[in-house]
């Protein structure tokens, strides 16, 4: 079950299969480091220049361009310089690019989805009660708030038992189905 107006795809790939170069693993200028990765060959990562990383795999090398941008200002002072990649698909300002298959890219481009977003999909109702459940722990179980978290938690618990309600509906009427199309038959 998706949120309201966003379908999702159902067999997107996840940002934990594919191998992450994040900004902090890019080298000083003028080093090189070796990266492995489980399950593909390993790479060398140099730094050409402030704005330039080469990674090199086997025969093919990827030029991934970096950018600094300042830090917002506090008080008047600087705080620092912070340094994003560019994706060398889409030239987006991102803080990881992703390896896929036989190229890098960002999250977007190589259409990668975060695992949180795929917990517990069939019945969103089971994540939201276990974390009203985590909030009553953290608060006086005879104040207000303790007794509107309640309240939330047994709506929840309601749509669960909707829902279960329904899935069983559906699955019975399937065997239903199934069993019609077997008598039919012989």
């Amino acid at each position: 079950m998706s949120g309201i107006g966003y379908p999702q795809k159902p067999n997107r790939r996840l940002t934990s299969d594919a191998p992450r170069l994040p900004v902090r693993a890019i080298p000083k200028v003028g080093r090189t480091v070796v990266l492995s990765w489980p399950g593909i060959a390993s790479a060398s990562l140099t730094r050409a220049s402030p704005s330039l990383a080469v990674i090199s795999m086997g025969s093919t090398s990827t030029e991934i361009a970096s950018k600094e941008m300042p830090m917002p200002t506090v008080k008047g002072r600087q705080r620092g310089v912070r340094t994003l990649l560019i994706c060398p698909r889409c030239e987006s300002v991102r803080n990881a690019v992703h390896w896929s298959g036989s190229e890098w890219g960002c999250r977007v481009c190589l259409d990668l989805s975060y695992p949180c977003r795929h917990r517990q999909r069939y019945c969103s109702a089971i994540h939201r009660r276990a974390r009203l459940l985590r909030k009553l722990a953290r608060v006086p179980p005879q104040g207000l708030k303790a007794q509107v978290l309640r309240e939330m938690i047994a709506r929840e618990e309601a749509a669960m038992l909707a829902h279960l309600r329904r899935v069983n509906g559906d699955l019975v009427k399937r065997r239903q189905r199934y069993v019609r199309r077997v008598d039919v038959s012989r």
